[in-house]
């Protein structure tokens, strides 16, 4: 008995909402890509920043407001910037990300994140809930992803699952995605020294152990031919790789990259075994590894096909592979 007590405020912060659509909860466009602190020499492009405002009730209860902080944190994880430059700060406008449904009447916004139910936007849609949900509706061209349930403590349920699982899964993967593609540049390189510390990083290769450990009580009910995958991929990453990093043997890891890009691929697209990722991602946020990838000089395109469909219907290659 005392176990399961223990357990429970676990499995309650874990447990998904009802999800409406399917996976709008994974294929909000949580973040962009964009300019950041122009007018000072370290301008940089194409860096990630936030997509959305994350909006409560200015009268909605504190504990609903604290979970939009939390959500706010860590969409903070996945993005490298709020997005702002040397005007912007003159002029006291550096981007806001959490406001409330009072200030939102007075922003131009593209996507929000709603937190609760006690505001101006919901009430606007009209929306009502009988279970804790995660709800995308779009309106006016603009998407809304509410955050919500039929009272305070299933509202604080959702929003749970969407900062500790959804969002803080996001960052990791997608920290882990690009590292993975980037590890392969530095490898061509002989930048042995900087790819070790990628593949340990807690920003680079090793975000995925976040994920590793979320999605471990799925893991274990999956059947053993996908068991023995996520065993190989994580002995190549974790044991083997690294030890072909500090011998500084550039053709054993690039071989053992290449095996570990064909367990993701096995998982990812279902390569002899089941499919597990059951969507497609973003386009726009998934393809920067494309970018990253011929920042390197890694790729051999046809014609101008630059897209994720593309690259796995094998038009775009990683060189080599």
């Amino acid at each position: 008995m005392r176990k399961s007590l223990l357990l429970l405020p676990f499995s309650v912060a874990l447990a998904q909402p009802v999800i409406e659509p399917n996976f709008a909860d994974r294929l909000f466009p949580y973040i962009t890509y964009g300019e950041v602190w122009s007018g000072t020499p370290a301008m940089l492009k194409d860096v990630a920043i936030p997509n959305v405002l994350i909006v409560y009730g200015s009268k909605e209860d504190p504990e609903v407001v604290a979970q939009a902080g939390k959500i706010a944190f860590y969409l903070g994880q996945w993005a490298e910037d709020i997005g702002f430059g040397a005007e912007e700060v003159k002029q006291s406008k550096i981007p806001p990300l959490l406001v409330s449904d009072t200030q939102l009447k007075n922003l131009q916004w593209k996507n929000i994140i709603v937190v609760g139910t006690n505001n101006d936007v919901v009430k606007e849609l009209g929306l009502t809930f009988e279970k804790p949900t995660i709800k995308m509706v779009e309106k006016d061209g603009k998407k809304i992803l509410v955050v919500g349930g039929a009272n305070k403590e299933q509202t604080i349920q959702s929003a749970k699952y969407l900062a500790d699982v959804r969002l803080n899964f996001k960052a990791g993967a997608y920290r882990t995605f690009f590292s993975f593609v980037a590890l392969r540049g530095h490898i061509e390189k002989g930048e042995f020294d900087t790819a070790l510390r990628l593949v340990r990083s807690p920003l680079g290769i090793s975000a995925c152990g976040k994920n590793m450990a979320l999605a471990g009580p799925m893991v274990a009910q999956w059947p053993d031919d996908i068991k023995a995958v996520v065993r190989k991929r994580n002995a190549i990453l974790y044991q083997e790789l690294p030890k072909a990093l500090e011998e500084r043997d550039k053709e054993k890891a690039v071989a053992l990259w290449k095996d570990a890009m064909l367990t993701c691929y096995q998982c990812h697209q279902g390569i002899g075994i089941p499919q597990l990722r059951k969507f497609k991602p973003v386009e726009e946020i998934h393809a920067k590894h494309q970018r990253i990838a011929e920042s390197f000089g890694l790729l051999q395109l046809a014609g101008d096909q630059k897209s994720c469909t593309a690259c796995h219907a094998g038009q775009t290659q990683i060189r080599g592979y």
